[in-house]
């Protein structure tokens, strides 16, 4: 798993232990990433790997 996907999953998890919501703007704004498409897309491999 890549560093940017270790990210984005450690994000959901704080977050859903937080009880909080997650948009995509705010994975892309806290992980570094371009945009929410790339958030988007990193949850759709995410998915794909059964991770989510």
């Amino acid at each position: 798993m890549t560093h940017r996907r270790q990210q984005v999953l450690q994000e959901l998890a704080q977050a859903g232990m937080n009880g909080e919501q997650v948009t995509l703007a705010r994975l892309a704004r806290s992980c570094g990433l371009y945009d929410y498409r790339e958030a988007r897309r990193i949850m759709g491999d995410l998915k794909k790997l059964r991770a989510i």
